[in-house]
């Protein structure tokens, strides 16, 4: 495998040499050898370019600091040649170059391109490149030490500390031998009319020699994708560097993402010197209007994912064009048309790709600094690098069509927003970078959002949040209708924000961990985690999936990894269908596109592999939805439940005479006409759907199916639903006592007598005692032959030498929010075996999840765990509901909730099978707690 060539996105006829082969590497950890020791030292080792260091050898993983490169070429005589240029695609992060001995300059910037003009330094025959590379540590006192001029969290690094350094010459290394007059440079500014302009932008020594350049002229045209010449013309060079050219294609092919239509500009010299040079563009339009996207004066909602660019075994480089191809045809299959390209400049393969296969991208300057640092670090020095690099990549990247959205912060990783000053300067730069890109119709953002930061000004209202699901549920939907009304905290609070209240709104980030099906051989990176945090850490998944006994439930791991697969569809579900129910938001992106080494919430693994759902995916992220808004997910069985039904639609489907028709798995069904045509680009109202739940003797799922058909029958957009239907509860016939010393029983004494059971007082005897804390009332109940069971909802609710301790989910990695959460059961146990539609939680148990979990308890005492809970790699295990010895018997203890038993069907179950199971378990004194489950 072959690294890519680093000009992907141009074409020239100069002859050139590919200097991939015979490379070496030496590295420096003292930083202070001079290339004449270099050159007599011992150490090299045979090294590509194309792939950093960090890549190809195992002891340099981690390696940040110094090393140098070199190779020999060889140099045919050109007789029409004037120059040599040597030209990199992209060393991280600052390269000084020696052709043989004499220095031929120097680059900061680990993500672009660079050249040097070495015709006085190379000769015909045999040459020496050397090539001194410095990569920042990230080690505070080792980077003042080894390079104090660059410090790593001025420099723009991106999320390498997040995954893996990447250090080296990571793309190709070029010498091209050209004229005296050449073309450096085509810039193509196109609008849909047909207009164009196309600068030129020439070099060389003739230049600026009026014999040579009276003598040339330079001839363009303009050709489709089938070579047909749609436009040309010739001037005759009048001295300035920069020629510009105007023009004009009737009728031109739009650019797309259905059509993705290129044309290639040409531009070449003839007379005095010869030479030509060739781009691709696209003629396309994107723009924010009214608060809304058009995209060629089409309304456009935006789907995203966010998309970290890392690969497998090649890190920053991809492994090869055919698998950037690969990947972006799934994500268009998956209905995704945007990649938000995070904070990281991609490599040129990667627009070149999305250019043919019609992928937006939206791109996003490497930060600074990260929320890894205690704050984030602004400086004048880090601002100006910034900036340097935003030029060299508009510069690189300005004629790519697919291009259409530019970040200059993210999340206000290094930048302080309570300091006027620095807000002041991310307002200046949105300006200036707002005016650089308006000629080629690309929209800006100032800081990309999340809490705790905001916009000062902008031209879309984009915004993060992450939250488990089901447990945080209610918080994400309050959290979207608030931001659907432009709240005042998306803005800055100062007094400066410049705000149209026009801006799209975006939910730019938001997602659930899926985790990946392990391969047979686990690969390098598997002992790679964020910062140390267990959550994040695979190495070690299988020996805790078999510790905590997980295997008993789920079999092998890959099944389970499936499971959490099938729970990171339902969260999208359910996030995703709630984004579209509001007109305001026209968009978002779902972290992420793949997973990436430890970060497994990708709609693929980190192999490219669709996860499970990618079909159910697909049906969800067309231009149309068709959308049910759920009062719940629980109902009885019997009852009548109506469903307003919504339909997102941004196709430009005439919808006249569609069909809406629906059915239920139980025989149910429906169907109305669309009488006249609806709007596109917004959310409609439609006829609600009113069904009868089935009656039912036991819990069971009820499918109902939605979809949207054409006049002629064509099917424009469908969904399915999972309704969890439940029979009439039949409470226990046993006496029951609440004791609620922490006050969180909020009323379930009153809720269950309503039910029917018999509650008694606190000085009468009963068969269970229901408590909230485990307090000398407990212990004294339990004495005397009571059954326990603990409904514990504080962390002062055990005594300190209880088997298990009480921890708060919220304000803690318990929460979930970011690296999932997965709350199962042991089905088979007589509690849930009536109860278990999956194995994994899901939208059913939302009214019961815990705000606390039960921790402390080994592996080897997980067999008395009956509901549990785990976090991301298998780790922080915990229980939910659990049996323990108390006194001679058997209590059960659990963090579930019912502040909605007798109105939510599946708290109601779900309390009165631990009612019902604690009393018998009560009564095989000293048995096995799985023993004592299965016994009625």
């Amino acid at each position: 495998m072959e690294p890519f060539l680093p000009l992907a996105t141009s074409f020239d006829d100069a002859p050139r040499l590919e200097l991939l082969h015979g490379w070496e590497l030496l590295t420096d950890p003292s930083g202070r050898m001079s290339r004449e020791a270099v050159s007599d030292a011992t150490g090299w080792r045979p090294a590509r370019v194309g792939l950093s260091w960090n890549a190809q050898f195992e002891d340099l993983r981690d390696y940040m600091g110094v090393a140098w490169y070199r190779t020999h070429f060889r140099v045919p005589q050109f007789d029409d040649s004037r120059h040599a240029l040597l030209k990199f695609g992209g060393v991280d992060y600052f390269a000084e170059v020696y052709v043989n001995g004499v220095i031929a300059g120097t680059h900061e910037g680990g993500y672009t391109p660079f050249s040097f003009d070495i015709t006085l330094a190379a000769k015909p025959g045999v040459n020496e490149l050397m090539v001194r590379v410095i990569d920042p540590p990230m080690d505070e006192a080792h980077n003042r030490e080894l390079c104090p001029e660059m410090l790593y969290n001025e420099i723009p690094h991106g999320k390498q500390n997040w995954y893996l350094q990447n250090a080296g010459i990571w793309q190709g290394v070029r010498l091209e031998f050209c004229p005296a007059i050449y073309v450096d440079a085509i810039r193509v500014t196109p609008h849909i009319s047909g207009d164009f302009q196309l600068e030129v932008r020439l070099a060389g020594s003739g230049s600026n020699d009026p014999g040579i350049t009276e003598a040339t002229a330079i001839r363009f045209s303009i050709q489709d994708r089938a070579g047909r010449v749609a436009c040309e013309g010739a001037v005759q060079p009048a001295g300035p560097q920069v020629q510009v050219f105007q023009g004009h294609i009737p009728n031109p092919k739009l650019w797309s993402p259905e059509t993705p239509a290129l044309y290639s500009a040409e531009v070449s010299l003839h007379g005095a010197v010869q030479y030509r040079k060739r781009v691709r563009f696209g003629f396309r339009k994107f723009l924010a209007q009214g608060g809304k996207f058009f995209f060629n004066d089409k309304p456009f909602y935006l789907v995203g994912t966010l998309d970290q660019d890392f690969y497998p075994e090649t890190i920053h480089t991809p492994a090869s064009e055919e698998f950037v191809r690969e990947m972006m045809l799934k994500a268009k299959g998956l209905g995704i048309n945007v990649l938000r390209c995070h904070l990281k400049v991609a490599h040129p393969v990667y627009l070149t790709v999305a250019d043919e296969v019609g992928m937006l991208v939206w791109t996003e300057m490497p930060s600074w600094s990260d929320c890894w640092y205690p704050s984030d670090h602004f400086s004048q020095k880090a601002a100006a690098r910034g900036r340097a690099m935003f030029q060299e990549v508009l510069d690189r990247d300005w004629n790519h069509p697919c291009v259409v959205i530019q970040t200059i912060m993210n999340e206000s990783w290094g930048i302080d927003l309570s300091n006027a000053e620095q807000r002041g300067w991310l307002k200046d730069t949105f300006n200036r970078v707002k005016e650089e890109l308006s000629p080629v119709g690309r929209l800006v953002i100032d800081n990309s959002a999340c809490e705790k930061n905001f916009h000062i000004k902008t031209d879309i209202e984009d915004f993060h949040n992450y939250y488990s699901m089901p447990d945080d549920a209610e918080k994400w939907e309050k959290w979207t209708a608030e931001l659907a009304t432009r709240p005042p905290w998306t803005f800055s609070p100062y007094g400066d924000a410049e705000r149209s209240r026009h801006e799209p709104i975006l939910v730019s980030e938001f997602g659930n961990w899926g985790l990946p099906k392990l391969p047979d051989n686990i690969p390098w990176w598997f002992d790679r985690s964020f910062g140390g945090r267990e959550v994040t850490n695979p190495a070690g998944v299988l020996e805790r999936f078999h510790t905590f006994q997980l295997g008993e439930i789920f079999g092998d791991f890959n099944t389970f990894a499936e499971q959490t697969q099938w729970h990171q569809y339902a969260s999208l579900k359910h996030e995703i269908e709630d984004i579209r129910s509001h007109a305001t938001i026209q968009g978002y992106v779902i972290t992420g596109m793949t997973d990436v080494h430890w970060e497994v919430n990708g709609l693929l693994d980190m192999w490219r592999n669709p996860k499970v759902f990618a079909a159910e995916l697909t049906r969800l992220q067309k231009p149309d939805l068709i959308m049910l808004a759920l009062p719940s997910y629980n109902f009885w069985g019997g009852m009548e439940a109506r469903f307003e039904v919504q339909l997102s639609h941004y196709s430009t489907t005439d919808l006249k005479g569609a069909r809406v028709r629906w059915m239920s798995e139980s025989g149910q069904s429906g169907q109305w006409l669309l009488t006249e045509n609806l709007e596109s680009g917004s959310v409609h109202r439609l006829q609600p759907i009113t069904m009868t739940m089935p009656t039912v003797e036991k819990p069971r799922t009820e499918h109902l199916h939605v979809e949207l058909r054409a006049a002629k029958g064509a099917l424009l957009a469908e969904n399915t639903y999972d309704l969890f239907v439940f029979p009439k509860a039949s409470p226990s016939a046993v006496t029951v006592k609440v004791h609620d010393p922490q006050g969180t029983a909020n009323g379930l004494a009153q809720r269950m007598a309503h039910a029917g059971y018999e509650i008694a007082q606190p000085d009468e005897p009963a068969k269970v005692l229901l408590a909230t804390a485990w307090d000398e009332v407990v212990d004294r109940h339990a004495e005397n032959g009571t059954a326990v069971l603990l409904l514990l909802d504080s962390e002062s609710a055990v005594p300190q030498d209880a088997p298990f301790s009480v921890a708060q989910r919220d304000g803690s990695d318990l929460d979930g929010r970011w690296f999932s959460n997965y709350n199962w059961i042991r089905a088979e146990s007589e509690i849930f075996h009536e109860l278990s539609f999956t194995k994994i939680l899901g939208f059913e148990s939302a009214a019961v999840v815990p705000r606390h979990i039960l921790r402390n308890i080994p592996g080897e005492n997980f067999d008395q765990v009956i509901a549990g809970i785990t976090y991301g790699w298998v780790a922080k295990n915990s229980a939910l509901l659990t049996a323990f010895a108390l006194g001679n018997n058997t209590a059960l203890a659990t963090t579930f909730r019912f502040h909605q038993y007798g109105s939510d069907p599946y708290a109601t179950h779900l309390l009165d099978r631990l009612i019902k199971v604690c009393s018998l378990a009560n009564a095989t004194s000293r048995l096995h707690p799985q023993a004592a489950m299965a016994t009625e």
